[in-house]
């Protein structure tokens, strides 16, 4: 059986997630939020009497849908509750008229790889997710430019894990806080985690002048030190080049390129 999701099932989803992610999985933290928000199809799945798995299908416009959050009790996987769960919440996205759907996965999620691959799905970006902690900035008297109109973005926007897909307009309506720095040529639009109080999402680089690239970056984490954030986030498509990142004290969690993002068409899906 496969139904919406409730509050009362919070504590059975904790207990699911728990050793996931070495225990530090997010889904803990959206549980409520996902449950409540009415643009959100937070779906459970159900054998006996008790939840295996769950798995989130947000809408961002009536066309398009992006999917995450998908997780399968650890003690239960390997018995294709998975590859049931996510025909499922395909089968909604089909029933309630979306026609593209997008999902990220890390790299080494090889079961969800295939899985989705098979459903149809199809590699579209690369992505490097990056993290550094503030800590105490030296020099932190770079001059940024703070606006808060934020412009139109024809390309794919992140937000901690999930990404706002290139044909969705007005993209900051999707993020707490938005604000775009920018120095000359080279700017940025950064928003509040929606995981975390205490992180900041670069949700979207645009560097035009590489010689001040270095700098830039370092500006970011200048303007995060100012409003009192303790780490900053961002994922970089991979052309990009990461070394005003890493100069600056980014790091990747294993490896670089470690972001995958996925696209179907829900015509073609095979479910």
């Amino acid at each position: 059986m496969i139904r919406r999701l409730q509050k009362c099932d919070g504590e059975r989803v904790r207990e699911i997630v728990k050793t996931i992610w070495e225990g530090d999985d997010y889904i803990p933290h959206v549980f409520e939020k996902w449950v409540e928000d009415p643009s959100c199809h937070f779906m459970g799945l159900w054998k006996d009497g008790t939840l295996v798995g769950i798995d989130n299908l947000r809408l961002l416009s009536d066309k398009v849908g992006w999917m995450e959050g998908m997780r399968i009790d650890p003690a239960l996987q390997g018995k294709g509750f998975g590859k049931e769960l996510g025909k499922q919440t395909l089968a909604i996205a089909k029933r309630i008229g979306l026609e593209r759907l997008y999902f990220a996965t890390y790299f080494d999620n090889t079961a969800s790889i295939r899985m989705n691959e098979a459903f149809g799905f199809n590699r579209i970006g690369v992505f490097t997710n990056l993290e550094s902690e503030v800590g105490d900035i030296s020099d932190s008297s770079f001059a940024f430019n703070v606006d808060s109109e934020i412009p139109e973005i024809l390309d794919h926007v992140s937000e901690d894990w999930a990404f706002l897909p290139k044909e969705i307009p007005d993209k900051a309506r999707f993020l707490i806080q938005p604000t775009r720095i920018h120095d000359g040529d080279n700017w940025a639009v950064l928003s509040k985690n929606s995981k975390s109080e205490s992180c900041v999402d670069i949700n979207y680089i645009s560097i035009v002048e590489e010689r001040k690239a270095r700098s830039f970056v370092h500006g970011l984490k200048c303007y995060a030190q100012s409003k009192g954030f303790e780490r900053v986030h961002t994922m970089v498509r991979e052309d990009l080049d990461l070394e005003p990142f890493l100069y600056n004290g980014f790091k990747p969690f294993e490896r670089v390129r470690d972001v995958f993002l996925y696209f179907a068409d829900s015509s073609v899906l095979e479910i």
